[in-house]
């Protein structure tokens, strides 16, 4: 999808907010976006350094929209700092990355405030921009004792302050969106456009992360904390990816277009194997069993029924109790393969199954909203088995679980 599909005509403006109520929106749409406190701990396990934040900056006042802080400095969300005393400001004026590693040391800053007031001694930040290029503010992590920080690590915030930035512009155009369209048909529509463009704009930001941490990941020299880090970026990454596929996925099967499938020769119980190992290994103190009985060629394509079954796992992963096993069978029949993942624990509410397979449904509240997706992976198994001709049902009982089972023809 492109951008120009959208119709940006300009819209009736509301009144204006002050000053201090656009710094206190920036605050809450920061607060809003949940990535945010990842990205500050992935900030810190890179760095070793104990505090991280994101500010809003302007010419005038620096205001904390986001902070995790194993200083003990006391910043939250909403307080402010003098500006001149900050090294943000120096950040906003340079427009450029910037790294202190000994600020009392530093001929820069001999005699700027920040080490005396605030004792900052070891500082690294990027600005954080918009999509249109206008400056929001700084992302930034610091220390109150020097630390040895290599300049490549600029490059993993520079790419992290990107993701911050579309998904404040996201938050931004919806905000306005919201508040000017009293048509909910409209609103919808507007938000299926915005995700399939977002989806595409998040691709090479987060290809960039992924091969940057990648080749962080080789060096030698790393320690087992950063090496730590940089595998969580890259798990981040990878899930990123995944979810970014399925949003293109959704809005290619609300435009009413079939999703595409590759068909090649495949051995359906092989290929279950391979997907639950993987599924196995991001996972712990969960049991994955896995049965298979039949002939299990046929013509599918296997990266879409990876996909099926990576989101079957998930769901049944996520809507399970702990401790609990997760069931998986494929059994050939005549021209079909049938596909069964099983979990234990509630059974989804009657008045839910005739909508499960729509998007943003999902079958009970359980799990907690930390585990909790944007509802698109049993919409997008559905679309995916309806491309190979196949169906879907699921039966769901106190006594027996939740079974999710696909009926897939071997070709079509």
């Amino acid at each position: 999808m492109q951008a120009s599909m959208i119709d940006f005509r300009p819209l009736p403006s509301p009144a204006q907010p002050t000053s201090a109520e656009r710094l206190a929106e920036d605050v809450a749409a920061i607060g809003r976006i949940e990535a945010v406190k990842t990205v500050l701990r992935v900030l810190l396990q890179t760095t070793g350094l104990r505090m991280a934040v994101v500010a809003r900056v302007t010419s005038e006042s620096w205001m904390c929209c986001a902070v995790l802080d194993e200083l003990n400095f006391g910043l939250r969300p909403g307080d402010s700092l003098e500006l001149v005393t900050t090294f943000c400001n120096v950040v906003r004026n340079l427009a450029s990355p910037l790294l202190i590693t000994h600020a009392s040391k530093d001929s820069r800053f001999t005699h700027h405030p920040a080490p005396k007031l605030y004792n900052v001694e070891s500082y690294i930040a990027v600005p954080v921009l918009r999509r249109d290029g206008s400056f929001f503010g700084v992302m930034c992590a610091v220390d109150s004792e020097p630390a040895d920080i290599s300049e490549d690590k600029i490059e993993i915030f520079r790419h992290l302050a990107e993701l911050i930035g579309y998904q404040l512009e996201l938050e931004d155009e919806l905000d306005r969106r919201e508040a000017l369209l009293l048509n909910a048909r409209e609103a919808a529509q507007l938000r299926e456009q915005l995700i399939g463009i977002v989806s595409h704009d998040l691709r090479n930001p987060l290809n960039a992360i992924g091969l940057s941490a990648a080749t962080l990941l080789r060096r030698a020299d790393l320690d087992d904390r950063t090496r730590r880090g940089i595998c969580r970026i890259l798990d981040a990454a990878d899930r990123a990816n995944r979810l970014i596929r399925d949003l293109l996925d959704f809005t290619q099967a609300r435009m009413g277009q079939a999703l595409p499938v590759k068909r090649q020769l495949v051995n359906f119980h092989t290929l279950t194997h391979q997907v639950v190992d993987e599924v196995r290994l991001a996972i712990e103190g969960r049991e994955l069993e896995v049965e298979c009985d039949g002939d299990g060629q046929g013509a599918w394509d296997p990266d879409r029924i990876s996909q099926v079954l990576t989101n079957l796992l998930t769901n049944a992963l996520q809507y399970s109790p702990d401790g609990t096993p997760i069931r998986v069978s494929t059994r050939g029949e005549g021209k079909a393969v049938i596909l069964t993942v099983r979990n234990q624990g509630s059974p989804i509410p009657a008045e839910v199954l005739p909508t499960l397979f729509e998007p943003m449904k999902r079958g009970t509240e359980e799990g907690g909203s930390e585990r909790r997706s944007i509802g698109l992976g049993l919409f997008i198994v559905d679309q995916l088995v309806r491309a190979h001709g196949g169906s879907i049902e699921v039966c769901s009982t106190v006594e027996e679980g939740t079974a999710f089972s696909v009926m897939l023809p071997r070709s079509v």
